[in-house]
């Protein structure tokens, strides 16, 4: 019965994820015939959209930029994921997409550039209540099998789960075989909560009881979020850490525009990468590449 319940739920995780894809590609289209009609009848507008991770602090640069230049709006769109932002610029739905990736050569080829603008560490994170405060590699992977299953306070764990192919998971994957192995058996396990968005994880990070998942200090910072991250094998996953290289998980920022990006959008590139942008970054757990 188990075995049965743990295909279904892996098939279905993989159907829900084909299902978001889809979505966030008619919507796109949508929101592009929107744009073709409306065009010159509205003011100047940006639209940013893509990675979870990055919306928050792309809402508050936003709204200092828009402080500073009143007659541009700049629209940060609901999460579409990095694949959504590689989908919403070809179709100029998207002025500038958010990725955690930099671009293949096949994307490169539709007209697509790629510019790294800022660091997070990728982190573990629990609910304030969760009496925990650090975990190690070991832990982690016995966390994700089942075989660890409680929190010293004697609340079950419940790994929240993201897609196989996501980059948090991928994160995951890397920081040891063990890991790697205990992923795959939890995405068979029934009945672990699951998160399509990274505002979804975060939401069930802060709502289930006993929950454990991934965010980033970035997410945490620029949301608010009531979530503590953890350290990872004795290391703290500060900005100092990250960049030093003494914490494995970081996530890459990236910019990503048509070759020859409009006026607007450069003007909005350089504003992050002036000192007032860079002060935002640097308060909401980034570093600069």
């Amino acid at each position: 019965m188990n075995a049965v319940s743990g295909r279904w739920s892996c098939s279905r995780r993989k159907s829900m994820h084909l299902r978001l894809k889809n979505a966030a590609r008619v919507w796109l289209t949508s929101l592009g015939a929107c744009v073709v009609m409306i065009g010159t009848a509205t003011a100047t507008e940006i639209k940013i959209g893509g990675t979870g991770n990055a919306l928050g602090t792309m809402q508050l640069l936003g709204d200092a930029y828009s402080r500073k230049y009143p007659d541009v709006k700049v629209t940060v769109l609901r999460s579409l994921g990095s694949s959504g932002a590689l989908l919403g610029v070809p179709q100029r739905a998207v002025d500038i997409g958010l990725s955690s990736r930099t671009l293949t050569e096949e994307e490169r080829s539709k007209g697509l550039t790629a510019t790294e603008y800022a660091r997070t560490p990728t982190v573990l994170a629990v609910a304030p209540k969760t009496k925990v405060t650090g975990i190690t590699r070991e832990q982690l992977a016995d966390i994700y099998t089942g075989k660890l299953a409680q929190w010293p306070d004697r609340i079950t764990i419940r790994p929240v789960l993201r897609q196989p192919g996501d980059d948090n998971t991928r994160q995951l994957r890397a920081l040891s075989p063990a890991i790697e192995q205990a992923l795959t058996v939890a995405e068979k396990r029934p009945g672990l909560p699951y998160a399509m968005t990274d505002q979804e994880a975060a939401d069930k990070i802060e709502s289930v009881p006993g929950a454990i998942g991934v965010s980033t200090l970035a997410l945490i910072l620029s949301e608010g979020r009531q979530m503590r991250s953890l350290s990872l094998d004795g290391v703290e996953p500060t900005v100092q850490n990250g960049a030093s290289g003494r914490y494995p998980m970081v996530k890459h920022f990236f910019f990503i525009t048509q070759l020859t990006p409009s006026p607007a959008v450069q003007q909005f590139i350089s504003f992050v990468r002036s000192p007032a942008g860079r002060d935002i970054l640097t308060q909401t757990g980034h570093w600069l590449p």
